[in-house]
């Protein structure tokens, strides 16, 4: 239900959008692709899962990916703060490049985990988790003068692992969140009014994350 809602506020614009999708398999793009008119706002997609795909779908990230743990000198999966500190890099990243290789204004992507079982590293309980996805948005400049596109992190929780269920709320929590974005109603994370963007994601160890997530865009 949430797709509309996102064309309708790209075709007011006239802008674009592009989706790098990883948990929710798709269901974000062939939302808004099953709309008439999806050609006026959509420009293309990709569902980058596997280490392999991601490293020939979305170059960037799978770069950037590698320069994080050679910086902290550990595997992604070595912990809980890695988990999540990689799952912000990744999700901006892939938004990134995806507005770029399409040509897009607007970039979209998700990761997480949808269940019913969890790897360690994610810190979640495996006999009551709760299904995650993380949910970038990279826009464009709210003012001509600005030179940095804008950033939007944010992380949808469902409660349950059921796994069905769980990707397509992450394509609806996604598709909401961009159609704020579009509207100007969401303050962007690197906006000058909110320099403290730790504060609207998961913990203290994601902050550094996120500015290196925030460096991709400038």
């Amino acid at each position: 239900a949430a797709a509309p809602g996102l064309a309708d506020a790209l075709k007011k614009r006239g802008h674009t959008v592009a989706v790098s999708e990883c948990t929710s398999g798709g269901l974000l793009a062939a939302s808004l692709l099953s709309l008439p008119g999806a050609s006026a706002y959509f420009t293309g997609g990709a569902v980058a899962y596997a280490a392999g795909s991601r490293e020939a779908l979305v170059p960037g990230t799978h770069d950037a990916l590698r320069a994080l743990e050679s910086a902290r000198g550990s595997d992604n999966y070595a912990s809980p703060e890695r988990y999540w500190e990689s799952r912000v890099l990744w999700a901006t990243s892939a938004a990134r490049d995806l507005q770029l290789m399409c040509g897009a204004d607007w970039g979209i992507a998700e990761v997480g985990a949808a269940g019913p079982s969890f790897h360690r590293a994610t810190g979640v309980d495996a006999a009551s988790g709760s299904g995650f996805a993380v949910v970038a948005v990279v826009g464009p400049p709210a003012d001509e003068r600005a030179e940095a596109d804008r950033v939007w992190v944010r992380v949808c929780e469902t409660g349950h692992a059921r796994r069905d269920e769980n990707m397509w709320q992450f394509a609806a929590a996604a598709a909401s969140l961009a159609a704020r974005c579009v509207e100007g109603s969401e303050p962007a994370d690197n906006a000058e009014k909110k320099k403290d963007a730790g504060d609207d994601v998961r913990n203290d160890e994601w902050r550094e994350a996120l500015d290196a997530a925030m460096r991709v865009v400038r």
